[in-house]
C-alpha cells in the first residue's frame, strides 16, 4: 500500500501539468454523521457520535484527452467520535464511555467536470481509500454488581482502537468549488463523503462480536494558492 502511494506521487510530479483549477493545498474541516441504528431498549441506550474533523491534502492535476481533469489527492486525516453505552439492569451489566481518536493517510481519484461558460465553477466526484496510521481509545469503563464488598468498579481505558476504526477505508466522493479565479489566494470547495463500514460498534456477545457502521462526511475546504 505504501509502495503504491509513493509510485503514484512520484509519477503526478514528472507529469506535464495544466492550468490548474484546483488550489495547490486544500485544508478540511468537517463534521462526520453515523449510521448507527440504535438497537437498545430501555433504560438501555447506545449512543457514537462524530465530532468535527480535520484533513489537508495536495492536489496533483493530470491532463487527459477528452479534456476532462484528474486530480490525485494524498493527505492526512484526523477523525474524533464519542461512544457511550449504559445498560440499565444496575445488577449486573457494564457501562462505558469512550473517546475514540485516529490519524490516518489517504488518497483520492477525481475527475473534475468544469462548468461551460467563462466561470471557474467546477463539480468533481470520485473516490477515495486509506490507512489508519495512528488510532487510540481513551476513557472509563464502569462495571457494577461484582459482590457486595465492590458495588462498582471504574476502569480506566487507554489503548489501541484498532478494532474500532480497522486498519483500511474507502468511499466515495462528490464536491463542488464555486466559481474563484485561477490566481485568487482562496479557493473554498464542498465535498460530501460516504465511507462504508468505516466503524466497528461493539457486540455484547460471547465471543465479543462488531457490526460495521457506515458513516458520511461533510466537508468545508479552503485552498490556498501558493505559487
Amino acid at each position: 500500500m505504501k509502495n503504491i502511494l509513493i509510485v503514484l506521487v512520484l509519477w503526478t510530479i514528472v507529469i506535464d501539468s495544466f492550468a490548474q483549477i484546483s488550489p495547490d493545498l486544500k485544508t478540511g474541516f468537517g463534521y462526520t454523521y453515523v449510521l448507527d441504528v440504535d438497537e437498545s431498549t430501555s433504560p438501555d441506550y447506545h449512543t457514537l457520535k462524530g465530532f468535527p474533523t480535520f484533513s489537508v491534502e495536495k492536489p496533483f492535476p493530470v491532463e487527459i484527452r477528452l479534456k476532462k481533469r484528474l486530480s490525485i489527492n494524498p493527505g492526512l486525516a484526523y477523525n474524533f467520535f464519542k461512544e457511550e453505552k449504559v445498560i440499565g439492569d444496575t445488577e449486573d451489566g457494564k457501562n462505558f464511555n469512550l473517546n475514540h481518536h485516529s490519524v490516518s493517510g489517504f488518497v483520492k481519484v477525481l475527475v473534475q467536470a468544469k462548468f461551460r461558460g467563462k466561470t471557474e465553477a467546477f463539480i468533481y466526484g470520485g473516490g477515495i481509500g486509506g490507512i489508519n496510521l495512528m488510532t487510540k481509545t481513551k476513557g472509563t469503563k464502569y462495571v457494577y454488581g461484582l459482590n457486595v464488598e465492590i458495588p462498582e468498579y471504574d476502569n480506566p481505558i487507554n489503548e489501541n482502537a484498532s478494532d474500532f476504526f480497522g486498519m483500511f477505508y474507502y468511499g466515495g466522493v462528490i464536491g463542488f468549488q464555486p466559481n474563484a479565479r485561477k490566481y485568487n489566494f482562496i479557493k473554498p470547495s464542498f465535498e460530501v463523503t460516504y465511507f462504508p463500514q468505516f466503524l466497528s460498534k461493539t457486540r455484547e456477545t460471547i465471543p465479543i462480536s462488531y457490526a460495521d457502521i457506515n458513516t458520511i462526511q461533510f466537508t468545508l475546504f479552503l485552498g490556498f494558492r501558493i505559487k
